[in-house]
């Protein structure tokens, strides 16, 4: 078998691996917190669940526009200058909005500004993997680096009780700002080592065609309806059938953990087969339809185990996504990645308002049976996809 430096000095690929992670879930800690921290956050701008969503959607938008081109810069300027970009201005917007934001309009000008950098950090942390890490365990790793987003919504949901409910969603944006300084810090200064590529793997290596990266695009924009709905809605959707607001937060904190474990698990998997990934990818976002479908029908403890599940199966597949489309060209993970990717904040963007507004009209249960026709037309797109 081939000696990688990783295998020589494994501290530093978990490194990388944990600061990938943190990099993601800082920069998108604006949206997630806010969605998270709403029952404060609505009553103080005069927002409803149309005024959620479209503050979500502006954010994932602006995020789905810049992705692309940011994906580009991040090939020329290298990963490592993007992420010490992207964490330094993420604090002092974050810290902006804490302090300054008091006014509807200002909120959004902020956010918006926050999502813009928020584009780079995905190709950034893609790149820096693929070319710093093991081929042979990538789908592993892209499993643990795709925690960023359910560590994002973790980190929001411990915030509901720990902050939020004593001193208020200012406060919780502060902590986060100032934890987002620190990890900018931490940012390799050095070239680090590329892993060697074997000449079996180069010679087989297919990338991916422009139209199969559109596909998986809008696989992923469908799927991300099911993330938008846990991360955005899950709060005050559990509200509305009897949780407390502590208790809402310590499920959605749950139901993230769940989702991270599922998406380091079937990528050691992916790596045992050796596979693409995508029949797995196809297979979970399935799932996840049937478990969403089923989420209205339940209350109580059984609701939070739906929703246990949901995080599960119609959160636990972007891994499985990025290292499908990576695996195939290493060398241009942060510009191809940023193509699906941008599809992932479409998603994002198109979601909020249209679950708000069913959510508004129909209520919560109305919401979860569309997220499950959105998740099975994903895992048909995908499935597609694989074939061809």
């Amino acid at each position: 078998m081939e000696l990688t430096n990783q295998a020589a000095s494994p501290h530093p690929t978990w490194r990388l691996v944990a600061i990938t992670v943190l990099v993601v879930a800082t920069s998108s800690q604006p949206a997630f917190l806010l969605g998270a921290a709403f029952f404060q956050v609505g009553p103080e701008f005069g927002l409803g669940p149309v005024g959620q969503g479209a503050l979500t959607a502006a954010f994932f938008l602006t995020a789905a526009a810049t992705s692309t081109p940011l994906g580009r810069w991040v090939q020329r300027v290298g990963w490592q200058r993007a992420m010490r970009v992207n964490t330094r201005s993420s604090a002092v917007l974050m810290l902006l909005i804490s302090l300054g934001a008091r006014n509807l309009l200002l909120l959004i000008v902020l956010l918006v500004a926050a999502a813009s950098l928020y584009g780079m950090s995905n190709p950034a942390a893609n790149q820096a993997l693929a070319d710093h890490t093991d081929p042979a365990r990538q789908a592993t790793i892209f499993g643990m680096k795709h925690a960023g987003i359910p560590t994002s919504a973790l980190l929001a949901g411990l915030l509901i009780p720990a902050v939020v409910v004593h001193w208020g969603w200012r406060w919780a944006l502060g902590v986060v700002a100032v934890l987002t300084f620190l990890l900018s810090l931490t940012v390799p200064k050095s070239e680090l080592p590329a892993v060697p590529h074997s000449p079996e793997a180069a010679a087989n290596r297919r990338p991916l065609p422009m139209r199969s990266l559109l596909a998986l695009a809008l696989g992923s924009a469908f799927a991300t309806w099911s993330a938008i709905s846990l991360s955005t809605y899950l709060v005050t959707g559990a509200l509305s059938v009897g949780f407390t607001a502590a208790g809402a937060g310590w499920l959605q904190f749950g139901g993230s953990a769940a989702s991270i474990a599922t998406r380091v698990g079937v990528g050691i998997l992916t790596d045992r087969r050796g596979s693409s990934g995508l029949g797995a990818l196809a297979g979970l976002v399935a799932a996840g339809a049937v478990v969403f479908a089923l989420l209205p029908m339940t209350q109580g403890g059984l609701f939070a185990l739906a929703v246990v599940a949901a995080f599960m199966t119609g959160w636990g597949w972007p891994g499985l996504m990025t290292f499908a489309v990576v695996q195939s060209d290493r060398a241009q993970a942060a510009s191809s990645s940023a193509i699906t990717q941008a599809g992932v904040f479409v998603g994002a963007g198109v979601g909020p308002p249209v679950l708000g507004t069913i959510i508004e009209r129909s209520g919560y249960p109305a919401s979860w049976y569309s997220v499950a026709a959105a998740l099975a037309v994903a895992a048909v797109v995908v499935f597609r996809t694989g074939r061809r």
